[in-house]
């Protein structure tokens, strides 16, 4: 797998949103034809099941999915001056994160 792949993999979880599967009309969830979604909106569902009351899809996690997008792309990289030192009382012990 290439980075590109990696990164537009992320990208489709990262900016996956509810209504790419499902949309409401007169208090009713209605359902997409999953044959209607592209790869990439498929690539952010993590599970489908049904509950015996209904249909249950669960999307990958847009906010780790964003974190490792960050990382990846060097974005808010932290510093050395920006470094954080925590100092414990009466231990003479220090601790940088």
């Amino acid at each position: 797998m290439s980075e590109a792949e990696v990164l537009a993999l992320l990208q489709a979880i990262a900016f996956a949103d509810y209504t790419d599967y499902v949309w409401i009309e007169d208090g009713e969830v209605h359902i997409r034809d999953s044959r209607e979604l592209s790869a990439n909106q498929r690539a952010a569902i993590a599970g489908i099941k049904d509950t015996g009351k209904g249909v249950e899809l669960k999307l990958h996690d847009k906010q780790k999915a964003l974190e490792l997008l960050v990382k990846l792309q060097g974005l808010f990289s932290q510093s050395e001056e920006e470094a954080v030192c925590v100092r414990f009382e009466g231990d003479a012990e220090e601790l940088s994160l």
